[in-house]
């Protein structure tokens, strides 16, 4: 068996893993989801998996400057960006902004908690939302590698936003020394 993630020549159902566009018709509203490449979410997914996996979540339109998520709320539900552009704001600081292809809430998949910042919509933006227990349940049903790899996925998405707050906290450490 491969390690996670990667790509056995000998599995078959591997084989097929999208390293290009993706487009997927939502049946329940005939909206077609576009992606230039797989989001890091569905990273060494099947084609079919990630056609599944885009048809499970459920679609959602926002104005502009609409509030998708608030600051201490439960939360029990992830978001895949289909189309727009998020920022996230904590005590009236920008944190930083999402963009399509990118999740938040994907710490949900571990467990209910407190949402700690607020993400509002800086342009109409389309959103698949995911319920934890919807999660659980798809992936159930598949081959349990599956969810090793969507967990390894989740593990890269949070790398990165640890990654970019890491770069922020020394840019901001930079110009308090210099004043």
């Amino acid at each position: 068996m491969s390690e996670i993630g990667q790509v056995s020549k000998n599995d078959k159902e591997f084989d097929h893993t999208i390293n290009g566009p993706i487009a997927v018709k939502k049946e329940s509203t005939g909206t077609m989801i576009h992606f230039k490449e797989p989001p890091i979410l569905m990273a060494h997914f099947p084609a079919t998996l990630v056609e599944k996996f885009i048809r499970l979540g459920y679609e959602e339109k926002y104005n502009s400057h609409i509030d998708i998520l608030r600051k201490g709320q439960i939360g029990r539900d992830m978001f895949l960006i289909c189309q727009g552009r998020i920022s996230v704001w904590k005590q009236n600081i920008l944190l930083g902004e999402l963009v399509k292809g990118d999740v938040f809430g994907e710490l949900v998949m571990f467990r209910d908690h407190y949402r700690i910042a607020t993400v509002k919509t800086e342009e109409p933006t389309l959103v698949l939302r995911y319920n934890r227990q919807c999660l659980l349940d798809f992936f159930s049903r598949q081959d349990p590698r599956y969810f090793n790899i969507y967990t390894m996925n989740i593990i890269e998405i949070l790398r990165r936003k640890l990654i970019a707050t890491n770069e922020r906290v020394v840019k901001l450490e930079e110009q308090l020394i210099q004043q």
